[in-house]
């Protein structure tokens, strides 16, 4: 597998033949996460990792929806010119937002949007408890936090996953800046624009991000889109505890989504 970076912030691994996937990584991490990943899907996909405005590479960067969703444009443009097919664009979490962000402004740069962990209403009662959390980890101090984190990902992740995080490092203002802005968004309105066919992905036992899950897939099936949801055993983070699993996720997504794109 090889590894280039066309830009500040973007690693592909796969060949420019290959059908190309876009992954979008989670808040207060990095691309770097997706190298797991990447060693499994690559060569047979083309993958594309691009970091989001303040993390990895663009951590002096502030994060502001417009800023996100033009970063990961550059990526999904990459990949179409690099291989000439659109792209399956995945997101996470905060990645999820930011492409779901994505798939609404511009729907013609893709062929599918897989959203993972970003089913969740980012106004109200329940964003104001992780808005709560970012301020307690400005009052840790990042250095003391990060330290915490990293301990937790060792224990919670298998050693693949936890080197791939702490290689790309926790970016902890993205907290505080993440969670301010998405709460400044109606996403479940993004959702009820989307023509871009959708796979909702959650874990089941992720049940935060799930809490408006039927809302959003209604959402975007009031639109015409054809959109699903698919529950599999785990968490938020099941992408990092169970690499291949997500992986072969990825692959059965590529041949459900790919052949109902216009």
């Amino acid at each position: 597998m090889t590894s280039r970076r066309p830009a500040p912030g973007l690693s592909v691994f796969g060949p420019d033949t290959a059908p190309p996937l876009v992954l979008v990584h989670g808040i207060r991490l990095s691309a770097a996460m997706w190298r797991p990943h990447a060693r499994r899907l690559a060569p047979e996909f083309r993958v594309s990792t691009p970091d989001l405005p303040c993390h990895g590479a663009l951590t002096d960067r502030p994060f502001t929806l417009d800023a996100a969703v033009a970063t990961v444009r550059l990526a999904v443009r990459e990949a179409y010119e690099a291989t000439g097919r659109r792209p399956l664009l995945v997101g996470l979490s905060l990645g999820g937002y930011v492409s779901l962000a994505h798939a609404a402004r511009h729907p013609e740069d893709l062929a599918a949007l897989l959203l993972h962990g970003c089913t969740a209403r980012t106004t109200g009662r329940r964003a104001a408890a992780y808005a709560a959390a970012g301020r307690l980890n400005d009052r840790m101090g990042y250095e003391r936090s990060a330290r915490f984190q990293a301990w937790a990902m060792r224990r919670m992740l298998p050693p693949e996953s936890a080197e791939a995080v702490l290689a790309g490092g926790f970016h902890l203002p993205a907290l505080t800046e993440g969670v301010a802005e998405l709460r400044r968004h109606d996403f479940l309105a993004l959702a009820g624009r989307l023509t871009t066919p959708t796979l909702f992905l959650n874990g089941g036992s992720d049940l935060p991000f799930r809490a408006d899950e039927r809302r959003f897939l209604a959402a975007v099936r009031a639109a015409g889109t054809p959109a699903r949801l698919f529950h599999t055993p785990g968490g938020h983070l099941l992408s990092l505890t169970d690499p291949d699993r997500f992986a072969a996720l990825l692959r059965r997504a590529h041949r459900q989504l790919l052949p109902t794109a216009g």
